[in-house]
Order: structure tokens, then sequence, then C-alpha cells
């Protein structure tokens, strides 16, 4: 039986996102994070329990604690 080296090439499993889907309680204050996993989405800094700051605009936002974000690993 001869060898077909198309067939025999390693194929890894699939690489997922460099992004880790977390709750925003779940994050500690300081951590930059995302709303959506897409590095031009906007960057927030967690300031408090229910807080974050908008880098880009410089403005404080307020989020639920169960609100899903996106940080970067």
């Amino acid at each position: 039986m001869a060898n077909d080296p198309a067939k025999d090439r390693y194929d890894p499993p699939a690489i997922g996102s460099e992004f880790e889907e977390d709750y925003f309680s779940e994050i500690n204050p300081g951590e930059l994070f995302r709303l959506f996993p897409n590095d031009r989405q906007k960057m927030y800094r967690k300031s408090g329990d229910n807080f974050a700051f908008d880098i880009k605009e410089r403005v404080e936002i307020q989020f639920q604690a169960r609100d899903k974000v996106y940080v970067k690993s």
C-alpha cells in the first residue's frame, strides 16, 4: 500500500479568538476590555464595580455586572 502525502499532513485544530469572554464583574479594576471581540472596537478600562472609562472619548460609562466583555489575552 503506497503512502499518499496529501493525506499524511498534520492538520492542527483551529485556534480560537485571541479574546476571552468574561462578565464585567469578573474582570479586575484597571483591566482593558472591549464590548465585541474585534481590534477595531473601542477600548474601556474598568474603574470601579459598575463603571469603566472609555479611553477614546474620555468619559466614564456605567455597566451591569452581567454584561459580557472581551479581554485580549
